[in-house]
């Protein structure tokens, strides 16, 4: 610190640049938004009843739309993906030097703690109340106490996490946008916080893609269909990684600590772009699989034929256990489908729709 400069205390990379930072922003807000907006055209054309894993979507859209808009604010004021520039005749102690610079990022920075929390548990309760329209017939059922239970979890893990945030500082809500040794002397530390807040985000995000993949396989579909299906819910994994980096960067923050020397605003960027990655990567997975709609027709038939393909060849000492036809033909339209599925056309209402919805969303 002596020549003024500051190192961030943590690897650089292309996250905390302001390209990135506002293609992030405004890429993954958009891609959201098209996103929900298609899964509501896709209930419509089903003809299947909007509920609450489909409404839920929308508050964590605007929530992470609120984000993108944060981030991309931030940049345009030098308050994100820039170096923190020390004001000239700043006091001896910097961490009471006063900028305006840091004082937009500390706003950001605390709309941020707000704001992910609502937005990742919105988006974890679509995934569980999707599982719920799924997979639940029975209200006294196993799956259903469980997926009940992890939606009780959820509600109660992003609001407790909100007002953790919200009174980090108590009353003195003007800290946080002051100055470091304000927030130093004023707030509670938010290291464990937001260590707890992605230990937690991290295990449940897990618990999430993990549920679906062994009630996906007790359904009576052909094998290729249920590794394709499988393949769709694992597409979740990759929040899983978006949150196993936050939980890395503020690992590494417990170890290296807070010191004169670390940037304050490229640290903060790297936590805010993983957020937002997280949560974009998010909505976008849970709309997906009720795309199925107008895949119709598209090129997913070749791959996931060729898919069910390999499968079917890996198991050719059960083939000859089998009739062609009890092997469903990928194309919705076709009429060679399994005697135990109740409806050809993937149009499922009611209870036809555990066996025949699953199916039809590859």
């Amino acid at each position: 610190m002596a020549d003024g400069s500051y190192d961030s205390g943590y690897d650089h990379g292309y996250f905390q640049t302001p390209s990135h930072v506002v293609a992030a922003g405004i890429g993954l807000s958009f891609l959201d938004i098209v996103s929900v907006m298609l899964r509501f055209a896709a209930r419509k054309k089903q003809r299947q009843p909007i509920k609450a894993d489909d409404w839920l979507l929308i508050p964590a859209t605007l929530l992470t739309l609120g984000i993108g808009i944060a981030m991309t604010y931030g940049v345009s004021k030098k308050a994100l993906a820039y170096p923190y520039v020390l004001p000239p005749d700043s006091p001896e102690d910097v961490l009471a030097a006063e900028s305006e610079q840091l004082s937009i990022e500390g706003a950001i920075q605390w709309a941020y703690t707000l704001m992910l929390p609502l937005a990742l548990g919105c988006t974890k309760l679509s995934f569980l109340l999707f599982y719920r329209r799924i997979f639940v017939i029975e209200p006294l059922s196993k799956t259903n106490i469980i997926l009940v239970g992890m939606c009780v979890f959820v509600f109660l893990w992003m609001w407790g996490f909100f007002f953790v945030f919200l009174f980090l500082c108590r009353l003195d809500f003007w800290a946080l946008w002051k100055t470091a040794r304000a927030i130093i002397d004023h707030c509670i530390p938010d290291s464990y916080p937001n260590l707890a807040i992605t230990i937690t985000d991290t295990i449940a995000d897990v618990a999430i893609v993990v549920i679906p993949t062994p009630l996906v396989w007790r359904l009576n579909l052909t094998l290729g269909k249920k590794i394709a299906i499988t393949a769709v819910f694992l597409l979740g994994a990759i929040t899983v990684a978006a949150s196993l980096t936050r939980l890395v960067l503020t690992s590494k923050i417990l170890v290296v600590g807070y010191t004169d020397d670390v940037d304050p605003i490229l640290l903060v960027t790297s936590f805010i772009y993983w957020g937002m990655v997280e949560s974009g990567i998010a909505i976008f997975v849970a709309s997906l699989p009720t795309l199925w709609i107008f895949s119709k027709g598209s090129s997913w038939k070749p791959l996931i034929g060729f898919v069910e393909g390999i499968a079917s060849s890996s198991m050719s000492s059960l083939r000859t256990l089998r009739t062609r036809k009890s092997q469903p033909s990928i194309d919705a339209e076709s009429k060679g489908s399994s005697e135990n599925v109740p409806n050809k056309h993937f149009n499922p209402t009611g209870e036809e729709f555990r066996q025949t919805d699953a199916a039809g969303y590859v």
